[in-house]
């Protein structure tokens, strides 16, 4: 499940609502852009019926305005884990949830399975 999690934050959110919500992943400027401003630019391409979304990513020196880029993998494995514990403890909260309702094992026998 925690394997699942980070797998899930990393690429479903981090890096594909990312580039279709860039804001996501603002998250990562503490540490992917320290002491400066992280900003994006979207590109999003339209070929035939399908739609394509890409970001790229800046760090902006406020005193100076020098924009240097940031790979989009190092933001992504930067949000991508704050994402997965999100994740992480949702899974974890439905298994409990589960584990103690009126229908789960806790209730019905299962600790005696083991």
């Amino acid at each position: 499940m925690f394997a699942f999690s980070f797998l899930i934050g990393i690429t479903g959110i981090a890096i594909g609502f990312g580039s279709i919500y860039p804001q996501l992943n603002h998250i990562a400027q503490p540490i992917a852009c320290p002491g400066r401003t992280m900003t994006h630019s979207q590109q999003i391409s339209e070929i035939g019926t399908a739609t394509y979304y890409a970001a790229k990513w800046f760090c902006v020196d406020e005193s100076t305005g020098e924009r240097t880029e940031v790979s989009n993998n190092k933001v992504a494995l930067i949000a991508g884990p704050v994402y997965g514990t999100v994740v992480l403890i949702i899974l974890l909260a439905i298994v409990y949830l589960y584990w103690y309702s009126s229908v789960g094992p806790a209730k019905n026998g299962g600790p005696d399975l083991w």
